[in-house]
This record gives C-alpha cells, sequence and structure tokens, in this order.
C-alpha cells in the first residue's frame, strides 16, 4: 500500500515525465505568447476524464480496471487487458526513445540508443519486483531532489528574462484550444496510474486530480519562462528549449556544468514515468495470468520495450507528427470510451441482477 501522499508525487511526476522533453517547443510553436494558457485548459480536461476513471473504480472498490472489465464483461474482459497491456507497453517504448534521443542528441551522441533503454529497464523492473509501496517511498525520496534544483535553476536562468518577448499577449486566445494532442499527452496517459489506485489507502481521488492540477501548472510555468528567457519564434524551434535556456545562461566561474544537474533530473522524471508504465503492464500480466514467478515476464516485457523503442519512429519530426495525429483519439479509444462502456455495463449487469432478486 501507498499513503495519499506519495500517490499525488507520482502523479506529478508522471505526467511531467516526458513533456518536458518533447512537447514544451510544440506547445510554444502552436500557442505563441499565449502558450502558457494551453496547459492549463489540457490539466483541466485531464481532471474531468480522471472523474470518469475515479468513478468507474469506485464503483468495484479496491478492483483495477482489467479486473473490472472482467467483471463486467467476463472471459471477453481479457482481451480489455491485453489491449491495456499493448498500450501500456507502446507509452513505456515512446518513453524510453523519447529520453535516448535526449541523450544522443544533448551528451552522448556515439552512445547506440539500446544502451539507455536496457539500463533503464534493468533499475525499472528491479524496482518492480520490489513492491508497490517500493515504487511510492523511492519517488517520495526523489521528489525534493527534483524539485528545488529544478525551480532554483529556472530562477538563476531569469537574468535574461525579457517582457518584450510575452507582448502583446491574447492575440488569438482561440487558437490554443486547437492543440488537441495536449489533451492525450501526457493528461489520459496518467491512466495508467488507475492500476496503483486501490493500493493506495485513502484519499486517492483528490491525490489524483490535485496532482493533475499541479503538473498542469507546472508545465504551464515552465512554459511561460521559457518563452520569457528564449522568445516564443525561437523556442518554437528548438527541439530541447528548457536544456538551451539553463546552457546558454552563464552562473560564473563557479558553477560551470549546471546543466548537467538538469540532464539528471529529467532523466530521472522519465525514470519515474517508465517505472509506472512498467509496473502497470506487469500489473496487467499478473492479473490475467497469475504467475508464479515474476522476473520471466519482467524479462520479456523489457525485451518487449526495448525492441519497440528502437523502431517506434524514426526521427524527432515523425515523433511530433505522429503525435499531432494519433495521440488524442487513440488515448480516448482506452482512457474515455472503454471506461464507459465498463461503467455502463456495470450498472446494467447490477440494475438486472437486483430486479432478479426482487422477483
Amino acid at each position: 500500500m501507498i499513503s495519499r501522499a506519495q500517490f499525488y508525487l507520482l502523479t506529478v511526476n508522471f505526467t511531467l515525465g516526458t513533456t518536458l522533453f518533447v512537447t514544451i517547443n510544440e506547445i510554444i510553436q502552436r500557442g505563441k505568447r499565449d502558450a502558457w494558457l494551453m496547459p492549463l485548459w489540457a490539466g483541466a480536461y485531464g481532471m474531468l476524464a480522471a472523474l470518469l476513471w475515479i468513478l468507474l473504480l469506485r464503483s468495484s472498490p479496491g478492483k483495477s480496471p482489467v479486473q473490472i472489465a472482467r467483471e463486467a464483461w467476463g472471459p471477453a474482459g481479457v482481451i480489455v487487458g491485453i489491449l491495456y497491456l499493448l498500450w501500456f507497453c507502446m507509452i513505456g517504448a515512446w518513453a524510453l526513445r523519447n529520453v535516448s534521443d535526449f541523450m544522443n542528441v544533448t551528451i552522448m551522441p556515439r552512445t547506440p540508443p539500446s544502451m539507455f533503454h536496457v539500463m533503464f529497464l534493468l533499475v525499472a523492473s528491479y524496482t518492480v519486483v520490489q513492491g508497490t509501496e517500493t515504487i511510492g517511498r523511492l519517488n517520495g525520496i526523489v521528489t525534493p531532489f527534483l524539485v528545488f534544483p529544478f525551480w532554483t535553476i529556472l530562477m538563476l536562468a531569469t537574468v535574461d528574462w525579457d517582457w518584450e518577448r510575452l507582448l502583446p499577449a491574447f492575440q488569438n486566445p482561440w487558437e490554443i484550444f486547437r492543440f488537441t494532442s495536449l489533451m492525450g499527452f501526457p493528461f489520459m496517459e496518467t491512466f495508467a496510474l488507475m492500476m496503483l489506485y486501490p493500493k493506495v489507502r485513502s484519499g486517492a481521488a483528490g491525490a489524483l486530480l490535485l496532482g493533475l492540477a499541479s503538473a498542469a501548472m507546472s508545465i504551464s510555468l515552465v512554459v511561460f519562462m521559457v518563452t520569457g528567457l528564449l522568445g516564443p519564434e525561437r523556442a518554437g524551434r528548438i527541439n530541447y528549449p528548457i536544456y538551451t535556456v539553463v546552457q546558454e545562461v552563464e552562473f560564473g566561474k563557479i558553477i560551470v556544468n549546471i546543466h548537467s544537474v538538469l540532464i539528471v533530473i529529467l532523466i530521472t522524471l522519465i525514470f519515474i514515468k517508465l517505472l509506472v508504465l512498467l509496473y502497470a503492464a506487469f500489473e496487467t500480466i499478473r492479473e490475467l495470468s497469475r504467475p508464479a514467478a515474476r522476473w520471466p515476464h519482467l524479462v520479456a516485457l523489457s525485451i518487449l520495450l526495448s525492441a519497440a523503442a528502437v523502431v517506434i519512429y524514426e526521427n524527432p519530426i515523425q515523433n511530433r507528427i505522429l503525435s499531432n495525429k494519433i495521440t488524442f483519439a487513440y488515448d480516448s479509444f482506452y482512457t474515455i470510451l472503454i471506461p464507459s462502456l465498463m461503467l455502463l455495463s456495470l450498472r446494467i449487469r447490477r440494475a438486472i441482477q437486483s430486479r432478479g432478486r426482487r422477483s
């Protein structure tokens, strides 16, 4: 079991995860000077979706979405479990590829991407074997070492701040609502946390909603600061604008490699996201097949994720195109359509059973 505070921190870090890697430049390119508003409305949508998930899980207390699917649809619920397993694996492979791209572009261009994949998966698999409580404690311990250095670095970078880069504001406010893929990635991907939801002692619903709100505000503030430091035109063209912000600011001779601290923070965030996804995938296998041993399935998952990460997309440009075209519709299928059908099926089945008992 994990506490409400641990679940809140997992929600925040999972949502931030790869968002700070691959989405900041796209948000600024779309929203220009008003880009900081986009994470706020996307986060509001994510909270509405979370209310649906909470309603579903409260209909069958103590059960995960995969278990609820089997309760609602019987043997056909196994198909839903397999679909969720593949979805968790695909998002995990995508996250692995994002981190290897980042490391190859920034500091280790000659290292094969598979090396990053294997290292991350080995540590994540060991953590998953230790159980839910270890995941919650690990995330709780590392979070202060992520939050304070990250925001301190961004505050130090404000020596190059220019308000003119944010003016004029609110020129085309309706444009920010057209970037629907932000609702899918990262906010609807937090459905993976529903595999951890039954493990929370109490207050899981409030922790989830508060975590989504905190993550949305954090992304909004990061976008606001990056826009004010680099300008919307330049920030929209750079692959990793946060890294560029820190790299270009001179902090003096004492602190010369502070961008390395930022790299550690970013890859730790993506590790937490990968950890949750690997746990969700393994938990799905456990609930479907009840394996006697854990390691064979984790090894198989690691091989699958590592191989999929290599071929999931060819380059960052294709990554952006795929994300814009399919993310919202694809994630909506798993996080809106299937949960809605499960909830409806449960209510119909229970209504029929209650009528049968009365008669």
